[in-house]
């Protein structure tokens, strides 16, 4: 992890937004039932508020890791933070003031490009060459951009809304968070397994191409022309069942635990492969969007978050002390794994449409929610 200053606003800054994150999902589940409530209001409010600034943020913690360069400068607060001002205009904009959502993504794009030209600056004075797992960041950041790019191209192009914004949601989601998530699990899981995987590197080296291209014509064919969206989830399969196999299968002594973090963060690679084979359906016309919205936000996003937070908050709330560490996270991961299978579950019960899946979820979540303020509660004692 990178050096950081002993005032460093930037390990405070991420757990603020882990907050935001949290208490997203949570508000999310809560609002769901709300009557008249449009659904974009809800997506957004997890993506925009929630899982957009905590990643750019992040995208800040990580960069000096993968460059081996100092700590991040204080300016690059500024791009999560502006993002995180965008996404609440944005939340405004969708309740009413729907003029007001160019502004919104606008704001997003310029901080899009605002940390994509600081990583680009950090890349040139990189000691030796940069972590392949930077490439993945700027990929994602990449995908980001066109998503946005398309929004705003939307509000000048009545005709091609819907197709656009097609565009834009598979862009944001496969691409900006499924790049980001994927370049980071495979670096960061062993790690938190603790086991060598000297093989990560090649990966992630060999496998952007393949997925990048996917996304581009999943995204495509989501917009456009269907048939696409067939060839580029083809394109996933091999790099995401190779993960199957290692470092699932070959690690599996490891990863298998009814605590921790490493359960939770392999059962997030096992929902987004169930994912892949649901949007091959969606793509033919057998699964509404909707409910594979929400099984990506169940069986992937939560079990990722609630996993890497089990790891990172710890290091995050004490940077200088490996014991608080480690107390913390055996706090934290107190039964991450049936949390892990809890979301699992309840994403396969979205995609089944028995409508339970959101107990469940919320029983698993409120569970993360209480290790954690014990957790807190006990380190500050």
């Amino acid at each position: 992890m990178p050096a950081q200053d002993r005032n460093s606003p930037l390990p405070r800054l991420l757990t603020f937004l882990l907050g935001i994150t949290l208490a997203a999902f949570v508000a999310g589940q809560l609002l769901s039932a709300a009557p008249r409530l449009p659904p974009a209001v809800l997506l957004h409010l997890l993506f925009a508020v929630g899982i957009l600034p905590l990643i750019l943020g992040s995208i800040t913690w990580f960069t000096p890791v993968l460059t081996r360069s100092g700590a991040p400068e204080p300016i690059t607060l500024g791009p999560p933070l502006l993002a995180l001002a965008a996404g609440l205009m944005l939340l405004y904009a969708l309740t009413g003031q729907f003029q007001l959502y160019p502004i919104a993504a606008s704001m997003t794009l310029a901080a899009v490009l605002w940390i994509s030209w600081w990583i680009r600056g950090r890349a040139k004075k990189s000691f030796g060459a940069p972590h392949p797992g930077l490439l993945w960041y700027r990929l994602a950041l990449g995908a980001l951009a066109l998503g946005l790019a398309a929004i705003l191209l939307g509000a000048f192009w009545p005709a091609q809304w819907l197709p656009l914004r097609r565009l834009h949601l598979h862009l944001n989601l496969l691409g900006f968070i499924g790049l980001t998530a994927l370049g980071t699990w495979r670096v960061l899981l062993p790690t938190v397994g603790r086991f060598d995987d000297p093989a990560s590197g090649g990966w992630l080296q060999r496998q952007w191409k393949p997925l990048t291209a996917g996304i581009l014509l999943i995204a495509g064919g989501a917009a456009w022309w269907s048939p696409l969206s067939i060839v580029g989830l083809l394109l996933w399969v091999l790099p995401l069942s190779g993960l199957l196999r290692h470092p699932l299968y070959d690690h599996r002594n490891e990863l298998i635990n009814w605590h921790g973090a490493a359960p939770a963060l392999a059962l997030a690679l096992l929902g987004l492969c169930v994912l892949l084979l649901a949007a091959a359906g969606h793509a033919l016309g057998l699964i509404a969007a909707t409910p594979l919205l929400s099984a990506f936000i169940l069986m992937f996003l939560l079990p990722l978050v609630t996993g890497a937070a089990t790891h990172l908050l710890p290091l995050w709330r004490f940077p200088e002390s490996t014991s608080r560490q480690q107390a913390l996270r055996q706090k934290f991961g107190h039964f991450g794994g049936l949390r892990g299978l809890a979301f699992l579950a309840a994403g396969l019960l979205t995609l089944l449409g028995t409508g339970w899946e959101w107990v469940l979820a919320t029983m698993a979540l409120m569970q993360f929610l209480l290790m954690i303020g014990v957790g807190l509660a006990q380190s500050n004692t």
